[in-house]
């Protein structure tokens, strides 16, 4: 009696902690977004993989929060340096396009591409693209898949003298080393899947001395960096991401989802509020611009299922008019983000 007791005990354990397999349909899609949260200080070590384990990220702090919103590639500004690309995302804070590939094999970073400000060697407009492509989610994988990927990506530098070229390669390893239950400070998931990556980088950089577009290897350099990914099924599949150090013993920050839905709400608590008015509001609502904002900042407006509906730049104002008429009534919320960040909530009511 004991024995079997026993064994109907873990076996409810085990139905609480299922094996999953991530697959092509838990990948981003055209419309897809979500709210991140970082904590930028965490360190510790990593907690063991293996069957049924019981993991708990609680204690996370989210030092900066951002949005991550996928549209089609089509139609997007800087497709034509990422042909195949299926995917964007733009970041107007750090004036950034990323392009993805998304098929049966799993999710890959194209490139992206950085406009208007200065990039490498002081360039602007600076496409990095990866051919073969970065893997960032492998499907389908499980709880001991393993797959090995090769990404490379090379950038000229022909407004420098004499022109560089340089050129990154990376081994990625990917491996399923545990499955179980994940709590992260908004969420617990019952049932998610860790990967664990070890990249293996070259870096060569490569000189046209005598500017006749024949580069001389200059110099080459080695690095090893690791991270663990915990993945549930659904969308967005990546729940938690953290950095670690070369041995994958070791862990360095945190970037973890802020669970869409009402949560796109709830967790502005986490921010610092900001006065918006006439609330309820049926025709414009006014924002107030902090003084440390005035300069550059990103309005970023959000209905109550936790979508991102609108992004507003604003420069050097002291208030914003929000126009929303055409909104239906209803609970929104904003983030207002640039050297920090603000947030509050309102209704529209016609």
């Amino acid at each position: 009696m004991k024995k079997r007791l026993t064994l109907f005990l873990l076996s409810i354990v085990m139905i609480g902690k299922a094996q999953i397999t991530i697959t092509a349909g838990d990948l981003p899609t055209v419309g897809s977004n979500f709210i991140t949260g970082s904590d930028t200080v965490y360190s510790d070590i990593i907690s063991p993989g293996g069957a049924a384990q019981v993991w708990n990220y609680s204690q996370l702090v989210n030092h900066v929060q951002d949005t991550l919103a996928f549209q089609s590639a089509a139609g997007t500004p800087y497709l034509s340096s990422f042909p195949g690309a299926t995917l964007a995302a733009n970041n107007p804070l750090d004036s950034v396009w990323a392009y993805f590939l998304s098929n049966s094999n799993g999710l890959y970073l194209k490139g992206a591409y950085t406009y208007s400000v200065a990039g490498f060697g002081g360039a602007s407009n600076v496409a990095l693209v990866y051919n073969p492509a970065q893997i960032y989610i492998p499907t389908p994988f499980t709880y001991g898949s393993t797959r090995n990927e090769v990404s490379r990506f090379q950038l000229d530098l022909t407004s420098m003298s004499p022109s560089i070229r340089i050129v990154h390669r990376t081994e990625t390893t990917l491996n399923g080393d545990g499955y179980g239950g994940l709590t992260t400070p908004y969420a617990t998931y019952a049932n998610t899947i860790r990967i664990k990556s070890v990249e293996l980088s070259y870096d060569s950089v490569y000189v046209d001395i005598f500017g006749i577009g024949f580069y001389t290897l200059a110099q080459t350099s080695q690095s090893q960096v690791s991270s663990y990914r915990w993945y549930k099924n659904g969308n967005p599949s990546l729940v938690l991401s953290l950095n670690a150090d070369s041995l994958a013993t070791n862990v360095f920050g945190a970037d973890f989802l802020v669970v869409p839905g009402a949560t796109g709400i709830n967790a502005l608590a986490d921010q610092e509020a900001i006065k918006a008015y006439p609330n309820p509001a049926s025709d414009i609502l006014v924002v107030d611009i902090p003084k440390e904002l005035k300069s550059e900042s990103t309005l970023q407006i959000y209905n109550n299922a936790g979508q991102l509906i609108n992004t507003v730049s604003i420069n050097d104002l002291d208030r914003y008019m929000l126009d929303v008429k055409q909104y239906p009534a209803g609970l929104y919320s904003f983030i207002l983000t640039g050297t920090k960040t603000y947030s509050s909530r309102f209704v529209v009511q016609h």
